[in-house]
Order: C-alpha cells, then sequence, then structure tokens
C-alpha cells in the first residue's frame, strides 16, 4: 500500500485516494502532464479530472479502469453532486501526500506553483482571477 494518509471520498461507496510516486507516474504515462510543469488546467478538463480520480484511487482498487473512474465521476453527478466537491478531494489527498502546497498548487522548486493545479502557464493570462490567499 502506498505511503501517506488517504483521503476518504464517497463515490459509489466509501473510497480513499491516495497519491504516491507511482500513481504520478501512471498519471503522467496516461495525460501527458507532469507536476512540475507549469500548465493551466484548473482541472476542469474532464480527462484530466477522471485521470486524476483514477490515479489517486489505484493503491485501494490497482484493477480500476479509466473508464470506471469516469463511471464513478458520473455517478456523483447522477446523484446530484458535482465535480468540485471531488477535486478539492483530489487536492486535499496531493497536499496529504507531500505533492501540493496548502493552497492546492502543487509546489515546485522555489515554491512557485506548477502542475495541473497552477493558475496559469508561464506568460499566458489566467481564464478567471484567482482568489487571493486571504480571500474565504
Amino acid at each position: 500500500m502506498a505511503e501517506g494518509r488517504a483521503v476518504l471520498i464517497v463515490l459509489d461507496r466509501e473510497r480513499h485516494l491516495r497519491y504516491d510516486i507511482n500513481a504520478l507516474v501512471d498519471l503522467e504515462a496516461v495525460t501527458g502532464l507532469n507536476l512540475a510543469q507549469r500548465v493551466a488546467i484548473h482541472l476542469v478538463n474532464l480527462g484530466a479530472i477522471r485521470a486524476f480520480l483514477w490515479a489517486g484511487l489505484k493503491a485501494e482498487d490497482p484493477k480500476l479502469t479509466l473508464a470506471e473512474a469516469g463511471a464513478l465521476l458520473q455517478g456523483v453527478v447522477a446523484r446530484g453532486g458535482n465535480l468540485a466537491e471531488v477535486t478539492t478531494k483530489m487536492r486535499e489527498a496531493l497536499q496529504e501526500a507531500g505533492f501540493a502546497a496548502p493552497d492546492g498548487a502543487p509546489a515546485s522548486e522555489g515554491g512557485e506553483a506548477a502542475g495541473p493545479f497552477a493558475a496559469s502557464a508561464p506568460g499566458s493570462a489566467p481564464s478567471s482571477p484567482a482568489p487571493s490567499a486571504t480571500s474565504a
């Protein structure tokens, strides 16, 4: 089992998100994304959300497929939930694993935000203003 604390998420049943190096390597292989890169995904890309969910659940359910992860997300929506609840849990699990800064953005060398949770790629304008650390 992977190291670090798992984050409980309720999908079709109680499950646990857990990110480790192997999960992130699998995620990179599937998406082509690297947490050390600055990319502007904002977790609104459904393919990225599905891949992050899949990678985070693999420690608990190694046979889980990407299609099954997509079905779990569909189940959240069908029950009246929203994907923001799922992405919040993903950010929490990445923080618990030490792969994200407390604000939810992956930390890179120098403390800059990087990866799929970054506000924007270098040289590009964010699609919406990022909330300040003092706003609630």
